[in-house]
């Protein structure tokens, strides 16, 4: 079929139960293809060898895809849906892909999801090949989320992607694994702006106004504590020559006294719009300042040699591990700190959930439920216990930063001292 469907006859046929908003917009400028199948058979029976899939599971899954390539419309749907999906992450797309359902499918709709993802693989790594990137970068990659989801459909018939955002990034071939970390293109979205002094190098960040903190700088609400009676708002004043707003310090908190910088002195170095890589952390050894920084020098190296169109500010991520916080309960030679100590660290509406969840087990994990075998597990819950609550941060480290990671880059001995002094400062 290569004549063009109109969207709306498309998505009123198939039925689906959710689609990312302003696909749409994307579907208008879709070139359809003439391909008869959705999945090369040969690929297919690859992966069935490989992992040693029983006969019934393959005979399941032919029999769902060829569900989809002998439905005209949604056979056709789903060819854009790849398309899209291909080059959405490198787009940094701010669609939403998560698990599809098309009603239309009444047989094996339960298996749409996986197979979407599955026929991600070979017009991604088609995409690779031709940028010229070797092999080793991305072969292995689909592969990390294909064996555990073809181990659940033969061990229990569970055929539901359990993380389809985040299995997305290597169905196509989008996320590259350079030495210890993961990287993917993200838009940096954060409500502040970066800049560096033209004479001194040193970097600042400055909060957009309107934002409510507490004074311990961190969101009001956050873990749904309030501040009411110490709690302040950002503010933002600009002219032609100078930038008055409140500084976030790098030690993860926004400060209630503003700044003000002299607009020609400093550059803009960091903005919302701009284009970073994600910074994901697997688990395993290696967490320390000297992988980090040779992880992300690597990364610009590889981004600058296959994906020139992108222009590259520097690095982002957020996790429970920059939670500064951790500083305290730590001993200072530990990895955490030590890696913490070298990000621009800022505060996000995040709350205690996500370290909960890695340090105890459960997101709303209670530690006086849990039996504490760690030092880690039993200094947070001594924390936690005080009444005091951990936060996941967000982090930052520019491009022309990336080789000064292990000599800390932007925080300084003044900035450990106020943290020191403000944290937990809304509980008195």
């Amino acid at each position: 079929m290569n004549q063009k469907l109109e969207y709306k006859a498309c998505i009123d046929y198939c039925k689906f139960d959710q689609l990312p908003k302003g696909i749409e917009e994307k579907y208008a400028t879709y070139e359809p293809d003439n391909s008869e199948i959705l999945i090369h058979r040969e690929f297919l029976y690859g992966i069935w060898n490989q992992y040693n899939i029983p006969e019934d599971k393959r005979e399941l899954l032919l029999s769902a895809l060829e569900e989809i390539e002998k439905d005209s419309v949604l056979f056709y749907f789903t060819k854009f849906l790849v398309d899209d999906m291909c080059s959405a992450r490198n787009r940094c797309d701010e669609d939403f892909y998560t698990n599809l359902t098309p009603g239309c499918m009444k047989k094996h709709g339960d298996l749409y999801s996986f197979l979407l993802l599955l026929s991600c693989v070979v017009p991604s790594i088609k995409q690779m090949e031709k940028r010229g990137i070797p092999k080793e970068y991305y072969e292995k990659i689909p592969h990390q989320p294909l064996k555990n989801q073809l181990e659940k459909l033969v061990k229990s018939n569970d055929t539901k992607v359990s993380d389809f955002p985040w299995d997305m990034n290597f169905y196509t071939c989008s996320i590259f694994l350079l030495d210890r970390f993961f990287f993917i293109p993200y838009r940096f979205e954060d409500n502040f702006t970066m800049f560096r002094n033209k004479i001194s190098q040193r970097v600042i960040a400055l909060r957009h106004a309107g934002e409510e903190f507490r004074r311990d700088g961190q969101r009001d609400g956050i873990n749904d504590v309030f501040d009411k009676k110490g709690k302040f708002a950002t503010i933002w004043d600009e002219n032609e020559d100078f930038i008055t707003a409140n500084r976030i310090n790098p030690m993860g908190f926004v400060e209630k006294e503003t700044t003000t910088i002299n607009k020609s002195e400093w550059d803009t170095v960091l903005e919302k719009g701009d284009t970073v890589l994600a910074f994901h952390i697997p688990s395993g050894p290696g967490y320390t300042p000297e992988r980090v920084r040779n992880s992300m020098e690597l990364a610009i190296e590889f981004y600058q040699k296959y994906f020139p169109e992108l222009t590259i500010k520097g690095f982002w991520s957020e996790s429970w591990l920059y939670d500064t916080r951790l500083s305290l309960i730590l001993n200072e030679s530990s990895n955490i700190v030590q890696v913490q100590r070298q990000f621009y660290n800022y505060p996000i509406f995040e709350g205690d959930s996500m370290l909960r969840y890695e340090t105890f087990g459960d997101w709303k994990a209670d530690p006086d439920s849990i039996l504490l075998k760690t030092s880690l597990q039993k200094a947070a819950a001594e924390y936690i216990k005080s009444g005091r609550r951990f936060n996941t941060l967000s982090m930052v480290v520019l491009k022309e930063d990336a080789n000064k990671v292990g000599s800390m880059p932007y925080i300084t001995n003044e900035d450990m001292r106020q943290f020191k002094e403000i944290v937990d400062s809304h509980l008195q």
